[in-house]
C-alpha cells in the first residue's frame, strides 16, 4: 500500500504502521485491515482540520475513500480489543502510574440525525451545546511521559434507546474499570473529580482494593467529632494553615460520610478563597499527597485538549453509530501513535505532528539560506 502513496508521505506512513505493530495490532485481523487503519492514521497525523475519509484519500490515494467508509461502518473488527492491545502494551512496559477518568463532550451542532447525540451542558463553554458525550479511562505514567487511554464509551441519551439497555456516564465507567481490572495493570491509584465521586461507585472501586481520590460535593454530609454537617459547613469551622510547597492552605482529618463511609477529607482554599473538598479511602495519606494526587488529573484534560487539536476528535461527520465509536478509537490510537513518535520524552504531540508535517513538505529538501537583510535575530524564523 506505501507503493500508492506520494514519495513524500511514505515515511510517515511507514513509521506509523511500524508503531501500530509494536502495539499488537496485527492480532485484529488480516494485513489489509490494519492497513487500513495505519491509513487512517496517517491522515489524522498529516491533515489539520477537516479529517474525513475523502479529504484523507485526497492527500493518501493509497485506496478510495469507499474503503475508509468501510472501515470504520462495516469491516469486523472490535474497539474494545483494540484498546485491550494498548492495555497490553502498558502492561508489557512495566511501568507504575495512575488512573484518571473524565468525559469529554464532542460538540456536532448540526448532527440532528446522530443517535448518539443531544442536548449537554459544556464546563468549557459554559452553556448547554449539542453534542456527543465520551467517557475515557486514561493511564498516565508517575514520571509524566506517557499518557495512554484504555478504554472508552460512548454515552447514549436516554430518548435514542430502549430503557433496559441504557447507562449513565457512571455505569460505563464502572464496566470498564471492571474490564481494566482484568488486564492487572500497573496503576498506583485512581482519581476522578466530583461527578465521579459517587457513594456507590467509590464504594465499588474499594471492594476492588484500589485507593482513589476524588471531590466531595459541598452539601454532603458529614459527621466530624460526633456532630452531622455539611462539608462546607465544617470547612468554614476549620483553621487552615498556609502549605508553602502546594500555594494553598489546607487542612486535613478523618470524617464519616454516611454515603461513603470513613474517609480522609482534605480542604483546601486557594488565594481567591475558593474551597475544595478531597477526600481518599486511604486513611493514613498525607496531605500533600492527597492534593498532588488530585492535582494529577489534569493529564486527562490535556489529552481532551490534544485529541481534539492535533488527532481530529471532532472531524468525524458520519450518522452510523459504529462509524462514530470507531472514528474516536482511531483518535485515541492516533494520540497514542503520535506519543511514540517523538524523539525525545519531552517532545509534544505538537511539536510530533508539525515535525512529520514538515518532512512532507520539504521532500528531503534543505531550506534556502535567510536573507542577509534580516537581523541575527529572528533568521532562524526567517
Amino acid at each position: 500500500m506505501a507503493s500508492r502513496l506520494y514519495s513524500s508521505t511514505r515515511q510517515l506512513y511507514r513509521q506509523a504502521t511500524a508503531c501500530l505493530a509494536v502495539l499488537g495490532l496485527g492480532a485484529l485481523g488480516s494485513a489489509t485491515l490494519v492497513a487500513l487503519i495505519g491509513l487512517y492514521v496517517t491522515g489524522l497525523i498529516l491533515l489539520d482540520v477537516r479529517q474525513t475519509q475523502t479529504r484523507v484519500t485526497r492527500f493518501l490515494p493509497a485506496r478510495c475513500h469507499d474503503a475508509l467508509n468501510r472501515l470504520l461502518r462495516l469491516m469486523p473488527f472490535s474497539t474494545r480489543a483494540m484498546m485491550g492491545q494498548l492495555a497490553m502494551w502498558v502492561k508489557r512496559m512495566g511501568l507504575s502510574g495512575y488512573l484518571c477518568l473524565d468525559d469529554v463532550v464532542i460538540e456536532k451542532a448540526f448532527a440532528c440525525k446522530l443517535p448518539w447525540a443531544g442536548w449537554t451542558y459544556s464546563f468549557a463553554k459554559k452553556r448547554k451545546v449539542y453534542g456527543v458525550h465520551v467517557v475515557v479511562w486514561l493511564w498516565c505514567s508517575t514520571n509524566g511521559q506517557w499518557r495512554i487511554p484504555l478504554a472508552f464509551r460512548v454515552h447514549r441519551p436516554k430518548r435514542s434507546c430502549v430503557p433496559h439497555r441504557y447507562r449513565t456516564k457512571l455505569q460505563l465507567a464502572e464496566q470498564m474499570l471492571k474490564e481494566l481490572v482484568a488486564y492487572k495493570l500497573p496503576f498506583e491509584y485512581l482519581v476522578f473529580d466530583t461527578h465521579y465521586t459517587a457513594g456507590w461507585f467509590t464504594k465499588m472501586v474499594s471492594r476492588l482494593g484500589y485507593v482513589w481520590i476524588g471531590t466531595l460535593m459541598p452539601q454532603t454530609k458529614v459527621i466530624w467529632r460526633g456532630r452531622e454537617q455539611s462539608v462546607s459547613e465544617l470547612a468554614r469551622r476549620l483553621h487552615l494553615k498556609w502549605r508553602a510547597r502546594l500555594g494553598l492552605r489546607a487542612v486535613a482529618l478523618r470524617v464519616y460520610a454516611p454515603t461513603y463511609g470513613h474517609l480522609r477529607l482534605v480542604v483546601t482554599r486557594n488565594r481567591h478563597g475558593n474551597y475544595e473538598y478531597l477526600v481518599s479511602n486511604d486513611l493514613d495519606t498525607d496531605l500533600t499527597l492527597v492534593v498532588e494526587r488530585k492535582r494529577s488529573r489534569w493529564s486527562i484534560e490535556t489529552i481532551f485538549r490534544d485529541t481534539k487539536q492535533y488527532a481530529g476528535l471532532t472531524a468525524c461527520q458520519c450518522w452510523v453509530d459504529q462509524a462514530m465509536v470507531r472514528h474516536v478509537s482511531f483518535v485515541l490510537l492516533t494520540f497514542v501513535v503520535l506519543q511514540m513518535m517523538r524523539v525525545h520524552p519531552n517532545e509534544s504531540v505538537a511539536a510530533v505532528k508539525e515535525r512529520w508535517q514538515l518532512a512532507a513538505i520539504r521532500r528531503q529538501e534543505t531550506p534556502p539560506p535567510p536573507l542577509k537583510a534580516c537581523p541575527p535575530l529572528f533568521r532562524v524564523t526567517a
